[in-house]
């Protein structure tokens, strides 16, 4: 020890010394921030827990909020030219229709598109079809949109009652829709909603054929010319937040997954469940995937006794705090 040294000065000076020593590994800061930015999520998702709680308990509600949900997918890509409309139950190859037992059509689940006070929402329907084919499947596909047969109520169509599929050819990834009987073609202010609802529908129900991905669309209108629209990015025509399983009016088990989606800041939403007299019995915060301007998903188990429910996703508003784009299903447990 140097005259005049401490002990504590000494301890760091060799402290100093060791850590010049150290070789830092390459992915040693992006490692670190992963660490920080996961603390910082769970700090975050306790505070919110926490408060839900507080409030609850204040006003006599139970509050169900799991320790950990299943893992949510990774982000959606998303471009402000193309964007893929997909939001699958499952990845992986193309679902294999289910013949009926005494015969007949057989039926698949495809994605169909709907409208809501100005934005699109999407639906899983199981269609029958004609022939088990990727024409085949487009085809249902767009019938079951453009006639608006939705399981929400509030859901609809922008399309006239009579319009018909007459086709639908594929060219590699250039997908082509005739339609007819168009006659009292959507209004003018409604035309390009419309016409989002088709393209979307199309790109959605592509991901379950052999094409995988539509890369053009074409859409040829009563025996006019062929137009080939662009899809709008998810944040101008999707719904903001909504609730994709359960459906409205399922009959689901006691343990259950909501599967929410969205295209919100910072991929925040608001999962809660009201149960008889519309009693809160689930509030919990939720983190989808991503946010805007893409679209996240997030998948939250949950376990409820038998009984009628309303499942409500939202998003709270960063300007005043209001609730906006609620999207609600009634299901049954049990």
């Amino acid at each position: 020890m140097r005259p005049g040294e401490t002990a504590e000065q000494r301890l760091s000076e060799a402290l100093r010394a060791r850590a010049l020593e150290v070789e830092p590994s390459p992915d040693a800061l992006p490692r670190i921030r992963t660490r920080t930015a996961e603390r910082h999520h769970r700090g975050w998702a306790t505070i919110g827990a926490a408060a839900a709680a507080a409030t609850a308990m204040a006003a006599g509600v139970a509050v169900f909020v799991p320790d950990r949900g299943a893992p949510p997918l990774p982000p959606a890509a998303s471009s402000s030219a193309d964007p893929p409309a997909l939001l699958s139950r499952e990845p992986g190859p193309p679902p294999p229709a289910t013949p009926p037992a005494g015969g007949g059509p057989a039926t698949v689940e495809l994605p169909v598109y709907f409208t809501r006070n100005g934005k699109l929402y999407r639906e899983f329907h199981a269609l029958r079809l004609t022939a088990d084919t990727d024409e085949g499947r487009i085809a249902a596909a767009v019938a079951e949109s453009l006639h608006g047969d939705a399981y929400d109520p509030d859901y609809d169509t922008l399309w006239p009652g009579g319009v018909t599929v007459r086709g639908v050819s594929i060219d590699g990834g250039t997908v082509t829709v005739e339609l007819g009987d168009v006659g009292a073609w959507p209004r003018e202010e409604t035309r390009p909603l419309a016409v989002q609802q088709l393209l979307y529908t199309v790109s959605a129900a592509s991901t379950y054929t052999s094409v995988k991905k539509a890369t053009r669309i074409r859409i040829v209108v009563d025996g006019g010319p062929a137009e080939t629209p662009r899809q709008a990015p998810y944040a101008d025509v999707l719904g903001p937040v909504w609730v994709i399983d359960p459906r409205y009016d399922e009959r689901v088990g006691q343990r259950f997954t909501v599967h929410l989606a969205g295209v919100v800041f910072e991929g925040t939403v608001n999962l809660r469940i009201r149960g008889a007299g519309g009693k809160v019995v689930v509030e919990q915060v939720v983190h989808l995937s991503a946010g805007a301007p893409s679209l996240g998903e997030a998948r939250v188990p949950v376990n409820l006794p038998p009984g009628r429910y309303t499942v409500e996703a939202f998003f709270v508003s960063v300007k005043d705090g209001s609730v906006q784009g609620v999207d609600d299903h009634d299901v049954t447990v049990g």
